[in-house]
């Protein structure tokens, strides 16, 4: 785990959606530092999942992995009630999860297109409605994006 940088969020309950890799395994790692009880989403990293949350708790910290599709509204709801029951109401909700599925705009398909707009648009909808129902008086929610949504260099990324 990460040097510990203080106890800033000492009792706060946060949730962050793709946590297992990535940026949102940094964001989980961090918070967990700062003292946060973190549950954190994978749709498919099981291993990893694992993997930090026992390298959260060895260090005396209190992380909970969910497996959770994030382009399924009933994965993410589900998720977010299983936290509030479990760690209790959030403090902070961190929406992580994105994709990007590269290919040629003319022989997209359309599965495609529809899967990652669910994950990267519509998971956020869903992500923040069901954790602002579970959210205490000062809460925080967090969306992560991507610069891929205003630019692209590469071939493939147009869509």
């Amino acid at each position: 785990m990460t040097k510990q940088h203080g106890r800033s969020f000492a009792g706060k309950v946060a949730l962050v959606t793709g946590g297992s890799r990535g940026i949102g395994q940094g964001i989980v790692r961090r918070l967990a530092s700062d003292g946060a009880a973190v549950a954190f989403t994978y749709s498919s990293s099981e291993e990893k999942a694992k993997r930090l949350a026992s390298e959260i708790e060895a260090a005396g910290g209190n992380a909970l992995p969910i497996k959770a599709d994030s382009a399924s509204a009933e994965d993410l709801r589900a998720a977010v009630d299983q936290v509030a029951k479990e760690l209790g109401e959030l403090d902070i909700f961190v929406n992580n999860a994105g994709i990007m599925i590269r290919g040629s705009v003319d022989s997209y398909s359309l599965e495609d297109f529809d899967r990652m707009l669910a994950i990267n648009v519509r998971a956020a909808f869903v992500g923040i409605q069901a954790a602002s129902e579970h959210m205490k008086g000062g809460g925080r929610i967090i969306l992560i994006g991507s610069n891929t949504a205003v630019r692209t260099a590469f071939p493939g990324g147009s869509v």
